[in-house]
């Protein structure tokens, strides 16, 4: 019992320099940029995305719709942000991009890096200089050292102004250029700001609105944004938006680490929460100390459950077909097709009243003509929609099925 005494104050001594460890160690910050609106670490938007929501007139919301996505909404002209590391668009979203911007949007799009589709369509480069990511060494010795953002355009009653803001966060510039063919030049309507006689942010006009890129995305994160000289340039570019209800969608942004999502790195960041976890695991600790000694029943050998979905589905199919319910199995299958489309292409083909933008959207998708699409939808709904039909014929039964599944396989 003496020695059991002497290994419980052990392992209680331990524990307690551990924590006095823990609460006197520096606090680890992440530089890599994700600009997510739930990361608190310096490059994430929590604090950014907070402080737009409580001074934008017209609304700020956060989503990850991507543009394809936010086209497709039939809602009002809006103020889009989109704020990346890289932002590399494929031709879809380029085109999701313009039809918003002809529909009265602004589209401001604010990265360090573009895709070609981006920099072709408005005709302008990024160019680098400096060291892009010294971060860490930044903040290790606390350089203060800062360059001049010089606001330019009158537009808007804004006066020109140079701001101070940290050298480090603005490592690229935009340089527009011009085809030989006189009618594909594309000037910028304004350049709003300039740093070295280099432009880091231009607004193009598109249509009934406008499209506004930016090449200095580290001021628009929580490190960003807490610096006075760096929210201030910040936030006059952002007035461009303020007319209009602005979404920012993180479509773009890298994916959340999983570590970052668990509950128990939530936990950790919570002082209450963290103590009670420490003293849950001394709580379960001592019980193996003291209960440790007892011998614990065997634990029997289970075979794991066979998994019999496959020849669940071949029965049920067997079964529709040799009883000659082809019309039912064709039903069921329509049900199934109908939530695929639901869930993956976004597109409700149960709906009729949708039918004008559903089905040309399903034919861009799968390549198919609109008008074959059109009538194999109207005929399934036929199917599903009527129980007092006759019966079709196999080969009527297997068309159907197998375009059905093609139009899945070509999402």
């Amino acid at each position: 019992m003496k020695l059991n005494r002497k290994f419980v104050v052990g392992i209680l001594l331990f524990l307690v320099a551990l924590f006095i460890l823990e609460m006197q160690l520096p606090k680890n910050f992440s530089w890599a940029p994700s600009f997510r609106h739930t990361d608190k670490q310096p490059f994430g938007c929590c604090l950014f995305d907070s402080l737009l929501s409580a001074t934008l007139p017209q609304g700020y919301t956060v989503t990850d719709s991507s543009l394809y996505q936010l086209a497709q909404d039939s809602l009002p002209p809006r103020g889009i942000l989109v704020v990346a590391d890289e932002l590399m668009l494929a031709d879809t979203d380029i085109k999701a991009l313009m039809t918003l911007a002809d529909n009265g949007s602004h589209v401001m799009l604010v990265s360090h890096e573009m895709s070609d589709l981006v920099r072709d369509t408005l005709k302008f480069t990024i160019l680098g200089y400096g060291n892009a990511y010294n971060l860490q060494q930044f903040v290790k010795y606390n350089s203060q050292e800062r360059i001049a953002i010089r606001w330019e355009s009158r537009q808007h009653g804004y006066e020109p102004l140079k701001y101070k803001v940290l050298e480090p966060l603005v490592t690229r510039h935009l340089r527009f250029y011009r085809d030989n063919d006189e009618k594909y030049r594309r000037p910028p309507l304004e350049q709003q700001a300039s740093v070295r006689n280099e432009c880091v942010s231009a607004t193009f006009r598109q249509g009934k609105g406008y499209i506004t890129v930016c090449s200095v995305p580290l001021l628009f994160t929580n490190y960003g944004i807490v610096d006075e000289q760096n929210a201030g340039f910040s936030l006059r570019l952002l007035t461009l938006l303020k007319d209009l209800p602005v979404v920012r969608t993180e479509a773009f942004c890298p994916k959340a680490n999983t570590a970052e999502q668990s509950p128990l790195r939530y936990f950790l960041a919570q002082p209450p929460l963290r103590w009670a976890l420490y003293v849950a695991m001394v709580g379960a600790l001592l019980y193996l100390v003291f209960a440790g000694r007892r011998r614990q029943r065997v634990i029997p050998v289970e075979q794991e459950p066979e998994n019999h979905s496959l020849e669940f589905i071949r029965l049920v199919g067997s079964l529709y077909y040799h009883s000659h319910q082809r019309r039912s199995l064709v039903q069921r299958k329509w049900t199934y097709f109908a939530e695929e489309l639901r869930r993956s292409a976004h597109l409700d083909v149960t709906d009729p009243t949708e039918d004008d933008q559903t089905l040309p959207a399903l034919a861009r998708m799968t390549g198919m003509e609109p008008k074959e699409v059109r009538d194999l939808i109207m005929r399934l709904r036929q199917l599903a929609a009527d129980d007092d039909e006759q019966e079709i014929s196999t080969k009527q039964m297997k068309h159907y099925i197998d375009q059905m599944q093609l139009i899945v396989n070509s999402l």
